[in-house]
C-alpha cells in the first residue's frame, strides 16, 4: 500500500502506547515530547495483510524479528514494497484511497480499514517482548510529523546543494542533526547594508556612539528603588560616617548595606547589565539584523513548508526556534508577495498560506561564540487544525567566521591614515596607492583614518582582520566578508574604525572582546590555504597563531569556537613583537600537489651572504644601500660597513639561535599540515636585539634628528650610535617647520598602556639580554634589515615587499638579489618599496602597515 509515505511517516514514532486515545503528544521520562501512534484497529501502516509489518505491536516478536513474521516487506512473503501486483503502488486510489484520506481509514495505509475510517480498536496494542509500549527508540533518519489525519513538514537546505528538495528525500534525510557533514547553513547577517550603525559613529576615533546603538537597552537595574549610583553614594556616607564616629552603631549602618539580602545578587546583574552596554558591546551589537526590519535578503537561508492543502480553512500555524538562547540570536522571515515580514513569537500562519507551503527565510543577529551560543537552532513547525495538532522541526547552524587565506585573490589593499602631518607615513600611504594601481586591484586602496587613534595608529595588520562567512546559495556559495576586530578592545581604539569605516551591504565586524597584548595583535594571525592531513580536510585552511611562553592568544577561544579552521599554535617567544608575519609565509603556487609552499626566513643564509661579501674583500662596503627620502629626519644614513655588523658581539650566535627557533616551529608545522622540505622555501633574513640596535646613523649637515624621532620609542639611543658632532636636538622634518609625531612601535601598540612599562629599558646591554634570555633562545629579536617576509601577497604571482636596502656590490643588492631568487623558486616577483623610517625603525615593515580585502568568491568550507 502507500510503503513510501507510510515509512516516512512512521520515522517519527519515538513511542508507542497501548492507549485507546488517538494519536497524541506526550513528555518521555527524558524530558523530550515523542509522539505516540496509537491505532484503533488492528495493526498499523505497512500490514499488508499477512503477517504484519516491522513494528507490529499484533503478535509476540520483536520488530523484524525473521523467525516471527519475516523481515520487512519479505518478498517471499507478500512482495516488496509497493509491488502493484500485490498491494497497489504508494497512494493508489484503487488500491486503499488516496493518501491522507481523511475519509478512508485511520492511520496512513492501513489495507484492512479501507474506507470504512477510524473503526474501534479491535483489541489493545501487544507488548512487544522484552520492551515497554511507552517508549521505542526514535529512528536516526529525520522525521515528518503526523498527527490526527495531517502531516506536516519543514524544509531546509540540509545536504547544502544550495537549494530545499521539495520533491525528493535529500533534504529529509537525517535533517534534525547538524554533523560537519551535513545539516542546513545559514548566516550571521551582520552587515551595515544603508550605513544605518556606520554613520551613527562620531568623534574623536570614533568615540561617540548615536542613538541607533541605544535602542531596546535593558535598564539599569535597582535596588530598594535605588540605582547603584545611588546606593556607592550612601555607603560611601555611611563609611565616612562609621570612620570620624568609630561606633559600632556607625559601623553596623554601614555593613548593613554590603550584609542586605539579594544585595550581592544585585551587585552581579548591575555587573553584567554594565558591560551589556559597555561601548565594545553596543559597537558590535548593532548591525543589519539588530533589529527586526530585512535589509538584505540574499544573506537569508532558505526555509520551506510543504503544501497542505488537505487543511481546513480554520488552521493555522506557528514557526519558531526551539530554544531560547537560540531564539533570541536569530531572525525568522515570511515571504508574502514580494515583502518579506518578521515572524515574531505570535505570528501566526493562515491556512491559506499553510495549504500552499510557506516560503522563509533565517539570518542569525550573532555568530559563534566561545562559552556563549554555539550557532545551532531547532526551527519548530507546528499546525492545529481544529483539535488535532501536528509538528515539524529542522536544525540549521550559523556559519563559522573564517579568516582569509592566500589563494584568494586580492581584492583591495588598507592601510592607517596615521597623523595629519607625518610626512613618511603620508609617503608610505602613497607607495601603497601607487602599488595598489599597478596591480590592478579591484578595487582602489582605503585609507582607514587612524588619526586621533592611539598615538596615531598606524599598524593596519594589527587592530583587525579581515575574514569571511559563506553558506551554500543555488549558484555557488553566498558569502559576507566579516572584519575580525583583534581581542584588544579594551585599549586599542584604532579597532573602531573598522565598525565605522569598513562595513557595507558586502561587509560586516565582529568583536572578540578582550586586553590581548602583542599575541593578540592579528598580524599574529596568518591562515595556513586549504590542504588535508591525517585523513582530515580542511578546505578553508587553518588558522595560526603564535604563543609566548606557552600563553594562548586571547583571540585562540575564538577562532576554536568556529569549529572549521583548528587553529594552529606555533612558538613566537623568540621574537620581541611576537608575530607569525614575521617569519612565516604561505604562497599560492599551481605546480605544487598541494597548491601551496611555506616560505620562512633563513638567518643562517643572511649571515653566510654578509660572511661571503667580507671574505670576497668588501668588508669595508656600506652595509646599508639606502639613499636619502624627502621625509628622512637629519640623520638618515647608516654608517655601518659589513665588517662592522659581523663585529657585533655574539652577531653570529644571535642568528644561528634564530635559526634554531625557527627549526622548532618548521617541525610544528610538518606535524600539523604534512608539509615536507621540498615544499619549504627559505628567505635569507638577519636579526637583531630589540632596543639595542646594530646600525648607525649621521647626516650630511650633522644634529640629533634621529634621536628626537625616536627617543620616545625606543628610549635613549645606546646602541644606535651617531657619528655625527653632537647638536642641539631638534626634531625632524617632513617638509620646512613640520615636527614630525612621535608614534608607537608596532609592539607597544600592541601592548596594553600599563604593561608598556614593564618593558625592557632601552638602554639594557645586549650582554645582559642576551644573558637574561638565554633559556628563551636569545628572545627579544627583531630583523635587522627591513624583513621581506612581513609583505603582501598580491594577485598573479607578486609580492609587495620592503626594500631591505641591503649591501650594493658590483652594481647589485646582494640581498634584494637573494630574496628575489627565494621567490623566483615559486614564480613570484617582488615590487620593493621603501619603509625604512616610517616602519622598519618602528619595528615593523610592509606587511605590519597594510591589510588585504580578498576575494571570497566561491569560498566553500562544508
Amino acid at each position: 500500500m502507500r510503503a513510501g509515505i507510510v515509512t516516512t511517516a512512521l520515522t517519527l514514532i519515538a513511542a508507542v502506547a497501548s492507549s485507546p486515545t488517538g494519536n497524541s503528544l506526550s513528555k518521555a521520562a527524558d524530558g523530550k515530547r515523542h509522539w505516540q501512534l496509537r491505532v484503533r484497529d488492528d495493526a498499523p501502516a505497512y500490514n499488508l495483510n499477512d503477517d504484519g509489518p516491522a513494528y507490529n505491536p499484533s503478535d509476540d516478536g520483536p520488530a523484524n524479528n525473521p523467525k516471527d513474521d519475516g523481515p520487512t516487506h519479505n518478498p517471499k512473503d507478500d512482495g516488496p514494497a509497493n509491488n502493484p501486483i500485490d498491494d497497489g503502488p504508494a497512494n493508489n486510489p484503487q488500491d486503499d484511497g488516496p493518501a491522507y484520506d481523511l475519509k478512508d481509514d485511520g492511520p496512513v495505509g492501513n489495507p484492512k480499514d479501507d474506507g470504512s475510517g477510524n473503526k474501534p480498536a479491535e483489541a489493545p496494542l501487544a507488548k512487544p517482548k522484552g520492551e515497554s509500549t511507552s517508549s521505542i527508540p526514535a529512528p536516526t533518519s529525520s522525521p515528518v510529523a503526523v498527527a490526527g489525519d495531517f502531516i506536516v513538514t519543514i524544509l531546509a537546505d540540509s545536504n547544502r546543494d544550495g537549494k530545499v528538495d521539495m520533491a525528493g528525500e535529500t533534504d529529509r534525510v537525517s535533517k534534525d542533526t547538524w554533523t560537519e557533514a551535513s545539516g542546513a547553513v545559514f548566516l550571521a547577517n551582520i552587515a551595515d547594508t544603508d550605513g544605518r550603525c556606520s554613520n551613527g559613529m562620531s568623534g574623536e576615533c570614533a568615540s561617540t556612539l548615536g542613538d541607533v546603538f541605544r535602542k531596546n537597552l535593558p535598564e539599569e537595574p535597582k535596588f530598594l528603588n535605588k540605582s547603584f549610583s545611588q546606593i556607592t553614594d550612601e555607603h560611601d556616607k555611611l563609611k565616612t560616617e562609621a570612620v570620624n564616629i568609630g561606633t559600632d552603631e556607625a559601623w553596623n549602618s554601614y555593613l548593613s548595606v554590603l550584609n542586605a539580602p539579594d544585595f550581592a545578587a544585585f551587585t552581579a546583574e548591575h555587573d553584567k547589565w554594565k558591560d551589556d552596554t559597555s561601548y565594545d558591546k553596543l559597537l558590535a551589537a548593532c548591525h543589519d539584523a539588530s533589529d527586526d526590519v530585512l535589509r538584505n535578503p540574499e544573506y537569508l537561508a532558505p526555509l520551506r513548508t510543504t503544501p497542505s492543502p488537505q487543511l481546513s480553512n480554520s488552521a493555522a500555524g506557528s514557526v519558531s526556534v526551539v530554544e531560547a538562547t537560540a531564539a533570541s540570536k536569530v531572525r525568522i522571515f515570511h515571504n508574502v508577495g514580494d515583502a518579506w515580514k518578521f515572524v515574531s513569537s505570535n505570528y501566526t500562519f493562515k491556512a491559506e498560506d499553510l495549504k500552499a507551503g510557506l516560503e522563509l527565510g533565517i539570518d542569525a543577529r550573532d555568530v559563534r561564540r566561545p562559552g556563549g551560543w554555539d550557532g545551532r537552532a531547532t526551527v519548530q513547525f507546528r499546525v492545529k487544525d481544529g483539535e488535532k495538532e501536528a509538528k515539524d522541526s529542522v536544525m540549521l547552524r550559523v556559519a563559522p567566521v573564517l579568516t582569509q587565506h592566500h589563494g584568494q585573490l586580492a581584492m583591495q589593499l588598507l592601510t592607517a591614515s596615521g597623523p595629519k602631518d607625518a610626512g613618511s607615513q603620508a609617503q608610505f600611504v602613497k607607495d601603497v596607492q601607487e602599488a595598489s594601481s599597478v596591480a590592478g586591484l579591484a578595487k582602489p586602496l582605503h585609507v582607514i583614518q587612524t588619526s586621533e587613534c592611539d598615538r596615531d595608529e598606524i599598524w593596519a595588520q594589527d587592530f583587525f582582520e579581515p575574514g569571511y562567512t559563506s553558506m551554500p546559495g543555488p549558484d555557488g556559495p553566498i558569502g559576507l566578508h566579516i572584519m575580525i576586530g583583534s581581542a584588544q578592545s579594551t585599549y586599542r581604539r584604532a579597532g573602531r574604525k573598522v565598525f565605522q569605516e569598513l562595513r557595507s551591504n558586502t561587509a560586516g565586524a565582529v568583536q572578540h572582546p578582550g586586553s590581548g597584548g602583542t599575541t593578540d595583535s592579528t598580524g599574529n594571525l596568518e591562515t595556513v590555504p586549504p590542504h588535508s592531513h591525517n585523513g582530515k580536510s580542511y578546505p578553508a585552511g587553518r588558522a595560526i597563531m603564535g604563543s609566548a611562553d606557552g600563553e594562548k592568544p586571547q583571540m585562540m577561544a575564538f577562532l576554536e569556537a568556529q569549529e572549521t579552521q583548528d587553529p594552529i599554535e606555533i612558538d613566537t617567544s623568540w621574537l620581541a613583537v611576537k608575530h607569525t608575519d614575521e617569519f612565516m609565509q604561505f604562497l599560492p603556487i599551481a605546480s605544487s600537489e598541494r597548491g601551496w609552499v611555506m616560505m620562512v626566513d633563513d638567518p643562517r643564509a643572511g649571515l653566510e651572504i654578509l660572511q661571503k661579501a667580507e671574505q670576497a674583500g668588501h668588508g669595508n662596503t656600506t652595509a646599508v644601500s639606502r639613499p636619502k627620502m624627502p621625509a628622512d629626519p637629519q640623520e638618515w644614513r647608516v654608517t655601518n660597513t659589513i665588517a662592522d655588523v659581523l663585529k657585533v658581539a655574539d652577531f653570529a650566535a644571535l642568528q644561528n639561535a634564530c635559526a634554531t627557533s625557527i627549526e622548532k616551529n618548521i617541525d610544528i608545522m610538518k606535524r600539523e599540515t604534512g608539509i615536507t622540505d621540498a615544499e619549504i622555501i627559505r628567505i635569507p633574513s638577519l636579526y637583531q636585539l630589540y632596543q639595542n640596535g646594530v646600525w648607525k646613523y649621521s647626516s650630511e649637515a650633522g644634529g640629533d634628528g634621529l634621536d628626537a624621532l625616536f627617543g620616545d620609542v625606543f628610549g635613549p639611543l645606546e646602541g644606535r650610535e651617531s657619528t655625527a658632532e653632537p647638536e642641539e636636538q631638534q626634531p625632524p622634518n617632513s617638509s620646512p617647520g613640520t615636527a614630525e609625531k612621535i608614534i608607537l612601535d608596532v609592539l607597544q601598540a600592541g601592548t596594553p598602556p600599563k604593561m608598556r612599562e614593564q618593558q625592557p629599558g632601552a638602554n639594557t646591554t645586549a650582554a645582559a639580554t642576551l644573558g637574561r634570555r638565554q633559556d628563551r633562545t636569545f628572545g627579544s629579536v627583531v630583523s635587522l634589515y627591513p624583513a621581506t617576509i612581513n609583505s603582501v601577497v598580491l594577485g598573479n604571482n607578486q609580492i609587495l615587499a620592503a626594500n631591505p636596502w641591503g649591501p650594493v656590490i658590483d652594481g647589485q643588492d646582494i640581498l634584494a638579489a637573494a630574496v628575489n631568487a627565494s621567490y623566483a623558486k615559486a614564480n613570484y616577483t617582488v615590487r620593493y618599496m621603501d619603509d625604512w623610517f616610517n616602519h622598519h625603525e618602528k619595528v615593523g615593515d610592509v606587511h605590519c602597515g597594510t591589510n588585504v580585502i580578498r576575494d571570497i568568491k566561491g569560498a566553500k568550507w562544508w
